[in-house]
């Protein structure tokens, strides 16, 4: 198994949270080499044993690279897994002016981050009188046990700073402990006010027609009456809904694979109650020979249920009676056939009338 296309072109992910290890499979050589388009980006990975399994750096968060003395502050907006890569969304400066994340997004490595702690107040240092808060870095992480949160469907695990820089006020080589980082908040998504075209939430539902109803009152408007505040686009749903679209060819595949098991579970279950001197090993199989007996006898019966709905059984009956017809009239014809007179022509002994005495 290998990573896909689809995957490799939207590697980089703004989900704070790992949801799998795909990320750990190799990339196949044709699609990093190309051909590309012209202005199409071109994919980069890492080995897959360089990759980080484990990220401790999500979107969320906060950091600063390793080696910068102005000790900016950037906020993580993306993270690309395949190249252990990291997208800064943008910068924080003095002013508290953000600038425009197209702008100013940069791609540095993932060892290159360190991750930010918190901001804790540290006492004066020299002539200063006023506590001084500074931002304080992780210089080493460790984490816990990884585990599978089934309600949000991801891996999650504890992360902790062992040594910070600079390190924390109350720092002593007996009594440190590692810090625990928390992991980023996700923002809540904002729903916006309803305006005029929208319905409110508290308003009363109207009663929606049957179909039968709103066909009869395009052909027949006196006879039955429908409301002008009930929405049209109740009534064509199904009409302007695509049939063969991915979820519902998907939710009648899996309903057809559901109603199989079940007959078999049926007949299984039916043999079971009479054994008639049978193992249950024994009464299993003559239920699945029956199961596959059935389920070919209806297959066949929908073979020839599509082949009469698609007018093939018409055409049939069609071309016979065309065919009888066509017959009829030449034997008419030749029935009618009358020969003239000529000395070539010699009329059989058996069809002569007997002479009567």
């Amino acid at each position: 198994m290998s990573i896909s296309a689809k995957e490799l072109a939207y590697a980089a992910t703004s989900q704070a949270f790992t949801r799998n290890f795909r990320h750990l499979l190799p990339v196949p050589r044709f699609l990093v080499r190309g051909p590309f388009m012209p202005g199409q980006p071109k994919p980069k990975d890492t080995k897959p044993k360089d990759r980080v399994a484990l990220w401790n750096i999500v979107p969320g968060d906060y950091v600063r690279l390793r080696g910068d003395n102005k000790n900016t502050i950037h906020e993580v907006h993306k993270v690309n897994k395949l190249s252990n890569r990291v997208l800064l969304k943008r910068e924080v400066n003095k002013a508290g002016y953000v600038p425009d994340a197209r702008g100013s997004s940069i791609s540095v490595p993932y060892s290159q981050c360190q991750l930010l702690v918190g901001r804790y107040e540290y006492p004066p240092e020299g002539e200063a009188t006023q506590a001084e808060v500074k931002p304080v870095f992780a210089s080493r992480l460790t984490m816990s046990k990884p585990y599978w949160y089934p309600k949000g469907g991801y891996w999650i695990w504890r992360r902790y700073a062992v040594n910070t820089t600079p390190r924390l006020p109350s720092y002593t080589e007996t009594t440190h402990v590692s810090i625990r980082i928390p992991w980023p908040k996700q923002n809540a998504v904002s729903k916006p006010q309803p305006s005029v075209y929208d319905t409110t939430s508290d308003a009363p539902a109207p009663r929606v027609p049957s179909e039968h109803e709103y066909i009869t009152s395009l052909s027949k408007p006196e006879k039955v009456s429908i409301p002008n505040a009930a929405a049209i686009e109740v009534h064509l749903a199904k009409e302007l809904s695509n049939p063969h679209s991915r979820a519902k060819k998907q939710a009648r595949w899996q309903a057809f694979q559901a109603r199989q098991k079940a007959l078999l579970e049926e007949l299984i279950r039916a043999e079971y109650t009479n054994l008639a001197g049978r193992t249950r090993a024994e009464a299993r199989a003559e239920a699945t020979w029956k199961w596959k007996n059935q389920l070919e006898e209806e297959r066949k019966a929908e073979l020839k249920r599509r082949w009469r709905n698609r007018g093939a059984e018409a055409r049939q009956v069609r071309t016979a009676k065309r065919k009888a017809r066509k017959a009829a009239r030449r034997e008419q014809k030749l029935r009618n056939l009358v020969l003239d007179d000529a000395p070539n022509q010699v009329v059989p002994p058996s069809s002569k009338v007997p002479a009567s005495a």
